[in-house]
């Protein structure tokens, strides 16, 4: 009742500043070559960290090649004596070793703990921004939303620090069954 809706005015960025006393001359704009360059780093920088990890837990070929001379045995033949079952049992199901599952697993495990690690360290940054964006709305007169987003982004921040123990929760548990 006694509050005034306050109407807020977006000015854009290009009529206060257009940034140009930072730079001289062709510098000023980026070229269809610098979005390029800029837009395939993250792509080349994944692909080489996928390749590097691949390799890492791939590496049992040697790339040098020794030549060895073994001598060269003719096998001895002797005759085998062969025994037919009375019973033959064809339900034999083969025992699963896990052994391309663990390796995937840890593959996937080693390759996404550096990006884990990197949102987990900048959770508390972008939280705070959030916060403060938050307290912006209690200066707007909108305090509902204000503590909705403080409360949110509080709630997120200590969901993903908590996030490296949940992963070791679910990996103990995937191993046990």
């Amino acid at each position: 009742m006694l509050k005034k809706r306050i109407k807020t005015e977006v000015v854009p960025v290009n009529e206060y500043t257009d940034y140009s006393d930072r730079f001289e001359g062709d510098e000023k704009y980026a070229t269809l070559k610098h979005v390029a360059i800029a837009a395939s780093v993250p792509a080349i920088t994944a692909v080489g960290t996928g390749l590097f990890m691949f390799n890492k837990f791939h590496s049992t070929l040697s790339s040098i090649n020794t030549p060895v001379e073994v001598p060269i045995q003719q096998p001895v033949l002797a005759p085998v004596m062969a025994q037919m079952p009375s019973t033959i049992s064809i339900t034999t199901i083969p025992q699963q070793t896990g052994i391309i599952a663990d390796k995937s697993l840890e593959i996937l495990a080693t390759a996404l703990d550096p990006v884990v690690q990197i949102l987990v360290a900048i959770s508390f940054p972008i939280a705070s921004v959030i916060m403060v964006g938050g307290c912006f709305f209690f200066m707007l007169g909108n305090s509902e939303k204000a503590w909705s987003t403080i409360m949110n982004a509080g709630l997120g921040y200590v969901l993903i620090q908590m996030s490296p123990l949940f992963l070791e929760i679910l990996r103990a548990i995937g191993k046990a069954v």
